[in-house]
């Protein structure tokens, strides 16, 4: 087993310890048999109103290209989400780069730049949904702290990659590097010129995928989008939590959607299990849920998001025919 997977494995069993320690395994079934069904034809409708929406998203980001289709981007989107879901090293968001530079003739480094682009605003949209949440509904210290170290994390990033993309100096800084090389044997020399040389390529064309940066059109949409994308799921959220009667308002599902959210970036096993649960845990413990309620509910909410991407995900994949052999290969 390799040293990353036995890392991943350590922190899904620490974090799983967390959430089943002292857990009220009565209390966990009991909160199931307490969930009422009418919302489910709402909740199906809105989250996959979501992957729409960020197809239309991806559309912008690849700077509204006409050989682009909104309705094609969320499919490919939602195949992304779903083997995200099931494999390690967001193989989704490479199956992504990798399908749609192949049937377009788009670079595929330049595709994967605007993954990570989308990725970025997720992080700046639910910070900023979350900094609102915490200024309006509690101020209790951690969760401030967390907000601010979340927001600069994300907020920082998208400013490093705008500075780097709008004054990018990836090729004077390779030629500089290449012109000292000169004074070392020429044998290690070439072949570290060649390296270089293919490394500014790939930075330059995953600096492509952010190009989207440079039109203000492209940019509203995204971030509109970015903002319309949560606050759905955070509504599916609130809808989920009130199945159970809890009688909790909208802050409840805006913690959630915040939280588990962030949860998605941790290292976990397959379906994002631990971090998802706890984060889920911690959000409804905010208005004093138990732990066992908490796990009943996410685990009802994840359920749901799997099955609507697992079913529509594998009638695309199927429908496009790339296999996973292909992902593998290009990983």
């Amino acid at each position: 087993m390799k040293k990353k997977s036995i890392f991943i494995l350590l922190i899904t069993v620490f974090i799983l310890g967390l959430i089943f320690y002292k857990i009220n395994f009565a209390q966990l079934i009991l909160t199931f048999k307490h969930f009422n069904f009418n919302h489910i034809p709402l909740i199906v409708f809105l989250y996959i109103l979501t992957l729409f929406i960020r197809g239309i998203r991806w559309k912008a980001l690849l700077v509204n290209d006409n050989k682009y289709s909104p309705i094609h981007l969320a499919e490919v989107f939602t195949v992304g989400s779903m083997l995200n879901s099931f494999l390690p090293a967001r193989a989704g968001d490479l199956y992504r780069a990798y399908y749609l530079g192949s049937i377009k003739g788009e670079n595929k480094v330049k595709v994967l730049g605007s993954v990570i682009l989308e990725r970025l605003m997720d992080g700046v949209a639910v910070f900023f949904i979350l900094l609102a949440t915490v200024l309006l509904f509690c101020k209790k210290t951690w969760i401030i702290k967390f907000t601010y170290f979340t927001g600069a994390i994300f907020v920082g990033t998208l400013v490093v990659f705008y500075l780097v993309f709008k004054f990018n100096k990836i090729d004077s800084i390779a030629q500089n590097i290449i012109s000292l090389l000169k004074n070392i044997p020429e044998k290690i020399s070439s072949n570290l010129s060649v390296f270089i040389t293919k490394s500014a390529q790939f930075l330059n064309s995953f600096l492509d995928g952010f190009e989207a940066l440079n039109d203000l059109k492209c940019v509203v949409i995204a971030i509109t989008s970015s903002f319309a994308i949560w606050l759905l799921e955070a509504y599916i959220s609130y809808l989920i939590v009130n199945s159970f009667n809890f009688g909790l308002g909208i802050s409840a599902g805006l913690f959630v959607m915040c939280l588990t959210s962030f949860s998605t970036v941790i290292p976990s096993a397959s379906v994002f299990l631990g971090p998802y649960q706890y984060a889920y845990i911690i959000a409804l413990g905010l208005f004093d849920v138990s732990k066992s309620s908490a796990l009943a509910v996410s685990t009802v909410q994840q359920a749901i998001f799997m099955l609507i991407l697992t079913v529509l995900g594998c009638y695309y994949f199927v429908k496009f025919n790339i296999s996973l052999k292909d992902i593998q290969d290009n990983q």
